[in-house]
């Protein structure tokens, strides 16, 4: 199963978001990029509902920050269902910008070398996962373990990769 990432960001963020995705999917990675989605003309619930259905095909998450994000209801959001659902996730930002103290539970992508990383991190981990599950006895408690535990291995893998610089 090819791994589905959620690209979260806001309005103001969508040319660095289609960046971003167009790199993930070089990296072979399917991608969800609310930008082509028409049915996002809905607000509120209605917007919730769909967001949470588009969700629910994922496993990733790459939330797209920027200095407008803190103005956004919709990313942090995305990031706590993204975290709840013990996705994959990074957060990715032209430039070195601030970032609230809890978006550093997770990665920090800058560059699309940094992107590619991601990617090549998250294939391994898929593999890995994909074989602990064969390995062990099989309940949904504790798939949703292993499923978490192979998402903390990956942030905590690849932010000691980006933090030495390759």
């Amino acid at each position: 199963m090819v791994s589905k990432v959620f690209i979260s960001h806001k309005n103001t963020d969508s040319e660095l978001a289609r960046r971003v995705a167009t790199r993930v999917r070089y990296n072979g990675l399917d991608i969800y990029l609310d930008t082509i989605d028409d049915a996002l003309a809905k607000d509120g619930p209605e917007l919730a509902d769909l967001l949470l259905r588009r969700m629910s095909e994922c496993d990733q998450l790459i939330a797209v920050v920027s200095n407008q994000t803190k103005d956004s209801w919709w990313v942090p959001w995305e990031i706590g269902v993204g975290s709840e659902k013990a996705f994959r996730m990074a957060s990715f930002s032209h430039r070195h910008i601030w970032l609230p103290s809890y978006l550093k539970k997770w990665p920090e992508l800058h560059t699309d070398q940094d992107v590619d990383l991601y990617c090549q991190y998250s294939k391994e981990n898929e593999k890995a996962v994909a074989r602990q599950l064969l390995q062990e006895a099989f309940s949904p408690d504790r798939r949703t373990k292993i499923v978490k535990r192979g998402a903390e291995d990956f942030h905590k893998h690849l932010m000691g990769r980006l933090s030495r610089g390759y």
